[in-house]
């Protein structure tokens, strides 16, 4: 008698170890168990439009976007006039005059360049 009563435990004990184990509450990682919160104030009105924390990202993503190609659009209509670059002058500057080459880069060249005399004195600088 004495091992049919052990029995009768060990079978009981586990089958309720079965059943616990069951319907043990599950974890949810997402938090999707947890009551929704309660709004109050300025939140309560923009939850009322934007109800999904998705609808807010996506509205405060809009909201910069919005401002950002407003102020493109504001700075491309009344943007400053170009300035007129200043006027060039035809006449070769002193440096060129005093017979020496102004550097490659420099926009004084180009103005070099114009003289035939000054175009000589290139070429005799290179066959040095």
């Amino acid at each position: 008698i004495t091992t049919m009563f052990a029995t009768l435990g060990r079978r009981t004990a586990l089958h309720a170890a079965r059943r616990t184990a069951q319907h043990q509450a599950k974890r949810r990682m997402g938090g999707g168990a947890a009551a929704a919160p309660e709004w109050t104030g300025i939140d309560k009105v923009v939850r009322g439009y934007f109800p999904k924390d998705e609808d807010m990202v996506v509205a405060i993503s809009g909201g910069y976007l919005g401002l950002f190609l407003l102020f493109k659009i504001k700075s491309a209509l009344s943007g400053s006039p170009e300035e007129e670059a200043p006027a060039v002058a035809a006449a070769a500057p002193a440096s060129a005059s005093a017979g020496e080459i102004p550097d490659v880069d420099s926009e004084e060249f180009g103005a070099f360049l114009e003289s035939e005399e000054n175009v000589a004195k290139l070429v005799e600088s290179f066959e040095k």
